[in-house]
């Protein structure tokens, strides 16, 4: 949602102007992890200069009469009498107030300092490990890219995930750990846990080895938050907003960072895929026939060819490798 619409709404609601459509609204919005930062905020500058429910009207008046009148603010004591205004010209009062609230919100926001980020991008092929500022450790895949500031500085600790990582993640109760994905986010507070976030897949895969993590899907999709405990894993389809969650072997999740791969009752699409970013080949299919294949296996330190031909032995189809790519097609 537009930042600016979001603290309009916020305003509304905080004012106690908003209808009860826009305050259940605002309550949806809310389970954004990032809209949720932004409102404790807006929050805590909104309280020390709200108005009274008494004084409204006659802020809303005053407001007016200099719009209309296009009068200049007064030292003078003297009482002004207040007079029932109609009420388009009360929204439009109201509106202004409003646009000077959320005006003088994004200065007072942008007043810190500048956060420094970093970012660390593999390309196919390319795996990397990061410490980050406060000790927790990540395992970046292949054809992933990770943001994350110089310092965690503020109340959490926020980050930007594209593609596959593990985290091992340093336990700290005042400053929660945040992923923020395309579709969705994850919240910790310290725990270890993989997540498989391409944007390209349109699925989000996020499976717990220990602790517990909070998966929070997009707003839009509807989904409800799940938390998961070691040995669950939940599967989020961006496309349709479909969320399951299930049993998994955390163990055989994160094996990719040992070199393994693990493979169950997948595609021969998916698995090529995962091959071209693992190995950094480009895998074309001649014909489409052979994608809906299905295969399982589990291949610790194998190379590209050496999956296809143990593949290609269950459910027939060839290939062939040059230097830098690798033609599938049926027999």
């Amino acid at each position: 949602m537009d930042k600016d619409k979001f603290l309009l709404l916020a305003t509304k609601v905080l004012s106690g102007s908003a209808s009860p459509e826009e305050e259940m609204h605002l309550e949806q919005l809310l389970s954004d992890p990032q809209l949720r930062n932004l409102y404790d905020q807006f929050v805590q500058y909104w309280q020390p200069s709200q108005q009274r429910p008494t004084d409204l009207e006659q802020a809303l008046a005053h407001t007016w009469e200099k719009i209309g009148a296009g009068e200049s603010d007064s030292n003078t004591e003297s009482k002004v009498p207040v007079r029932r205004l109609p009420i388009f010209k009360k929204i439009i009062a109201a509106a202004a107030i409003v646009l000077v609230l959320v005006m003088a919100f994004w200065i007072y926001q942008s007043s810190p300092a500048t956060i420094n980020y970093r970012v660390a991008h593999n390309a196919n092929g390319v795996r990397s490990t990061i410490v980050l500022p406060d000790g927790s450790k990540v395992w970046l895949g292949a054809d992933s890219r990770l943001k994350y500031p110089e310092l965690f500085t503020q109340d959490n600790r926020t980050l930007e995930l594209d593609g596959e990582a593990f985290f091992e993640v340093v336990k700290n109760p005042e400053k929660p750990f945040i992923i923020n994905m395309k579709d969705g986010a994850i919240r910790v507070l310290g725990t270890s846990f993989n997540v498989k976030a391409y944007s390209a897949d349109g699925v989000i895969v996020t499976s717990v080895a220990t602790g517990k993590v909070a998966f929070v899907p997009s707003i839009r999709s509807g989904a409800d938050s799940v938390f998961l405990t070691p040995g669950r894993k939940a599967s989020y389809r961006t496309a349709n907003g479909a969320l399951t969650v299930s049993e998994t072997d955390a163990s055989n999740d994160r094996a990719w960072i040992d070199g393994v791969l693990n493979f169950e009752s997948e595609t021969l699409s998916d698995i090529a895929r995962t091959l071209s970013r693992y190995y950094g080949k480009q895998i074309v299919f001649r014909d489409n026939k052979a994608k809906q294949f299905r295969y399982t296996g589990k291949f610790s330190n194998s190379s590209a060819a050496e999956i296809l031909r143990y593949l290609g032995k269950t459910k027939p189809f060839s290939f062939k490798e040059t230097e830098d790519s690798i033609y599938l097609f049926t027999n």
